[in-house]
């Protein structure tokens, strides 16, 4: 009721600059991304730990087209972040992303330095979380500065992007086990179940 007293509903912004985007969430000034990096990391380095005397998997060719997007798509986040610490991050978990789909897929020359990679895959997530830590504290200090009208609807956008994104991710997750486990024939057997 308000907005349409107020003249109407205001025109939605099209397209939200790596300058808005870094200025929302960059974890040297907004404490919960700097929580989510610093609880990520650790999770991480406790699950490398772990894995320290495992060895590697076998290559699975299903996996590798995700880790590449996942790897453009940080590449993408470190060039919307201008921070220093930020792209160190950033440029870590690219590392770790080569490192572990590089020794998977070159599982024969990688096999016996299993004990290599993953003390490489360990150290990485562990400068990681010291860095992440590094930045929640200066986080952690730094006033809390309230949002523009501009900043706040930019914040809403970006939120209700990424609720799009994570129920297209989980659709995805849901749908490719379905499609990998289903009978040979599948094609046909929905084609005689539409068809009658």
């Amino acid at each position: 009721m308000r907005i349409l007293k107020q003249g109407g509903i205001p025109p939605m912004k099209q397209q939200i600059t790596a300058r808005e985007v870094h200025a929302l969430y960059c974890p040297l000034t907004n404490t919960k991304s700097a929580l989510f990096l610093v609880a990520f990391s650790a999770w991480e380095t406790l699950t490398g730990w772990m894995w320290l005397h495992k060895p590697l998997a076998h290559p699975d060719l299903v996996e590798l087209p995700f880790f590449i997007i996942v790897a453009v798509l940080l590449a993408r986040w470190a060039v919307s972040f201008t921070c220093f610490r930020e792209r160190l991050v950033f440029g870590l978990v690219i590392t770790y992303l080569a490192v572990e789909e590089v020794s998977t897929l070159l599982l024969v020359i990688a096999g016996p330095h299993v004990h290599l990679v993953r003390c490489t895959e360990l150290v990485l997530w562990i400068l990681c979380l010291l860095v992440s830590l590094t930045m929640l504290l200066q986080s952690a200090r730094t006033p809390k500065v309230e949002l523009s009208e501009q900043q706040a609807a930019t914040q809403r956008q970006l939120r209700r992007n990424f609720v799009v994104a994570f129920v297209l991710m989980i659709t995805i997750i849901v749908l490719l086990p379905l499609v990998y486990f289903l009978p040979p024939g599948w094609v046909q057997w929905i084609t005689r179940l539409f068809s009658s």
